[in-house]
């Protein structure tokens, strides 16, 4: 029984910050620092007592708050929400907008952060109002002004990125995970979300996938010294409030307020459970890095970026039938592990990159990341031969763990989710997907269960094939 049972109410912080007390991992992991937590179909209408709470009493005049927007318009109930609630908090502080990637999406790149950090100094307290990309944005600002009091407004369930205390940034076209801060308080408004485009809540659906996949290359990093933040009571939190999603699942692309609901509160979890690991490695493994280097790609090509959890959500697949050819290949019999030089991997590296810069800019940066695990790999090979022969044991353990394609497939149908690179969009050609899948591992230093597969010589051109063809077949078969 986990001891995270009797938590009822994952909103209830202290109730929660009171369970990870009593764990023996306690020690290790990073304190809870979200204040407050407010999940319901109310929750934005909240706001002027949330910051009021958070700056010193004083006239209207001497408080000021700073709202951090982007154009999209958000609706409740048909009405402009950003303006709703920056009418309510210009009556109690003086309230100024501000307004990110005029003309054009946003993107968290060094521009915009620092266009935001300019922008919020001196202010009491920051708000920021809509997309994951705002609230990272939101974090990484008030961060380097010394931690600002920060209120989020969540208006979609498409990213975890709400309630945690990292973000993600683009950096010379490469999206990198850095560390921020926590928000002080997160409002969660299910009315909103459930008003927000059917795309966005059901890829919120495609981004809980990766909690059944992307734990297995986080114990696998572990098993072979690459990662030492893995810690049983973080995946515990998680697993505990998971469950089966395709029960819920059904409604979602109805905006059915149940399964709203359960998908806001199972992101709010994701959030806060990356957040005390220290790590997003706990949540983000091969199908996090598949969907990475589709946005680099539209990046590099001023493509639409997609959704990043419908993304997630395909790729979750790919991530399922890596472990099976891993657990196959091990049943087969001999294994033989390589240990290339990474002078002999740079050009390859590099090259694998030249589709998205012919500048060389964003294989240096990828290189540059690459580098450092093949380097990490390569200290010792007679000990790494050890750590493999265990962790290729305990990897068969491990992928046990990891749903087939077809279940993972069966509930994203359930919650109206892609299933297939070619419900993604258009440009996402079966090419580009090819490549985003093959080349991923050369992506950052995080690693997975194709960087094993690759040094084992089991990342072919052929098993990078069977590896799409495999996890897309239920998806292929002709229904009766």
């Amino acid at each position: 029984m986990s001891t995270f049972a009797a938590i009822t109410d994952p909103t209830d912080l202290d109730a929660i910050r009171a369970v990870i007390a009593s764990t023996a991992d306690a020690a290790e992991l990073v304190p809870l620092g979200i204040r407050s937590l407010v999940i319901s179909p109310e929750a934005s209408f909240n706001l002027v007592s949330a910051v009021k709470g958070l700056i010193p009493e004083g006239p209207t005049e001497t408080r000021r708050v700073a709202v951090l927007v982007d154009e999209t318009a958000i609706l409740r109930d048909g009405r402009d929400l950003k303006q709703q609630l920056c009418l309510l908090l210009a009556e109690a502080f003086v309230v100024d907008i501000v307004v990110l990637g005029h003309g054009g999406q946003l993107h968290a790149d060094e521009k915009a952060l620092e266009t935001a950090t300019a922008a919020i100094k001196g202010y009491d307290c920051a708000v920021a109002i809509g997309s994951g990309t705002i609230s990272d944005i939101g974090k990484v600002a008030t961060d380097r002004l010394g931690g600002i009091p920060l209120v989020i407004v969540q208006t979609a369930a498409s990213v975890d990125g709400f309630t945690d205390n990292v973000s993600v940034v683009l950096r010379n076209g490469v999206k990198r995970t850095i560390p921020s801060r926590w928000p002080d308080v997160v409002l969660a408004d299910t009315t909103t979300i459930r008003d927000a485009p059917v795309a966005m809540n059901t890829a919120g659906f495609g981004e809980v996938l990766s909690l059944y996949t992307a734990p297995a290359d986080w114990n696998l990093a572990n098993c072979l010294g690459f990662d030492s933040s893995f810690r049983l009571t973080p995946r515990d939190f998680l697993l505990e409030f998971a469950g089966d999603p395709a029960t819920w699942a059904d409604g979602l692309s109805e905006g059915a307020p149940g399964a709203v609901l359960d998908l806001t509160r199972m992101l709010a979890i994701r959030g806060m459970g990356t957040g005390i690991a220290g790590t997003t490695a706990c949540l983000s493994g091969v199908e996090h890095v598949v969907s990475h280097m589709l946005d680099m790609y539209a990046a590099a090509h001023n493509l639409p970026t997609g959704l990043h959890g419908a993304q997630v959500g395909v790729a979750t697949q790919v991530a399922s039938a890596a472990w099976d050819l891993l657990r196959r290949r091990v049943a087969e019999g001999e294994i033989t592990l390589r240990f290339p030089a990474a002078s002999d991997l740079e050009q390859l590296v590099k090259r694998a990159f030249d589709v998205c810069d012919e500048t060389g800019g964003r294989g240096e940066e990828c290189w540059s990341d690459y580098a450092r695990k093949i380097e990490a790999w390569n200290v010792d090979p007679e000990r790494m031969k050890g750590l493999v022969a265990n962790a290729v044991a305990d990897g068969v353990a491990i992928a046990a763990t990891v749903p087939t394609p077809g279940s993972l497939s069966a509930g994203l149908r359930a919650a109206g989710s892609p299933t297939t690179p070619g419900g993604l969009l258009d440009w996402v050609t079966p090419d580009i997907w090819r490549w985003a899948v093959a080349n991923c591992l050369f992506m950052r230093d995080r690693f997975t269960v194709i960087d094993l597969l690759f040094l084992l010589g089991w990342w072919t051109s052929a098993d990078v094939d069977a590896v799409i063809e495999q996890a897309f077949q239920t998806e292929s078969e002709p229904t009766s």
